[in-house]
């Protein structure tokens, strides 16, 4: 990766990271659109290898809020879920991954806009760790589904216990992708070009949480991101159909 690549990279972490910490979701709306725009090989497998940075860290930051009754429950859909989303993407070539992607925002965009309670029970934990499963392990955005059951939690409650499920599920997932060949060597080094911007990222979002708006920055990060996502679906078609 050239200093120019490397540049852009890290500011769209960067920018990623500071929605993540300050909200607790939507940071892989803004990240994986602008990333696969870059290069698709940065995602999914190392993006999600290089966030695990950043879960950690705020799992430990918020640790006395984090909700560990469901926890157990949304990893046992997560399993089968993410097998699903991995082999959807092993079977997918490398040059339509991008409309895959952006459909798969998209979607999240649209479940997160939509803002509908979803009660927090067994069967929703499991129901939602499955859904969650699929799309992070397909695309890397698998947060949405998860914010939707802890929506009307505190600030701190939310992010706790949601960076500790992206700490888990993204070892799992990374697990199933190895299976399917989609997270080795060459994955492991492009995800350690982006750890320096969730780093970055989360001491400046340290420094800004207080001062941004939640609503605003919501509405910002879905229009970013289904801009981007659409954005990514048109340049990922194959020629013929654009003549």
């Amino acid at each position: 990766m050239d200093l120019i690549a490397f540049a852009a990279v890290t500011g769209v972490v960067v920018l990623g990271s500071l929605v993540q910490v300050t909200t607790g979701v939507g940071g892989g709306f803004v990240m994986v659109p602008l990333l696969a725009m870059i290069d698709l090989a940065l995602v999914p497998a190392p993006l999600i290898f290089a966030s695990i940075c950043l879960s950690v860290i705020m799992a430990v930051r918020e640790r006395a809020a984090i909700d560990w009754v469901h926890i157990p429950l949304v990893l046992v859909g997560m399993l089968p879920g993410a097998v699903m989303g991995a082999f959807l993407i092993s079977q997918i070539p490398l040059e339509q991954l991008g409309i895959v992607f952006g459909c798969v925002i998209l979607l999240g965009v649209l479940i997160t806009a939509i803002g509908r309670t979803l009660p927090l029970t067994r069967y929703s934990a499991i129901a939602a760790g499955t859904l969650s499963g699929i799309m992070g392990a397909s695309s890397g955005i698998g947060a949405p589904l998860l914010a939707l059951l802890y929506q009307n939690e505190t600030g701190a409650r939310l992010r706790g216990t949601l960076a500790i499920l992206y700490t888990t599920a993204s070892v799992l997932i990374l697990l199933v992708l190895a299976g399917f060949n989609r997270f080795w060597t060459e994955e492991i080094i492009a995800g350690t070009y982006l750890i320096p911007g969730f780093i970055l990222g989360y001491l400046i979002a340290s420094r800004l949480t207080a001062r941004l708006n939640d609503r605003f920055t919501r509405i910002a990060v879905l229009l970013v991101s289904a801009s981007a996502a659409a954005a990514l679906i048109w340049r990922s078609l194959p020629d013929d159909l654009l003549t």
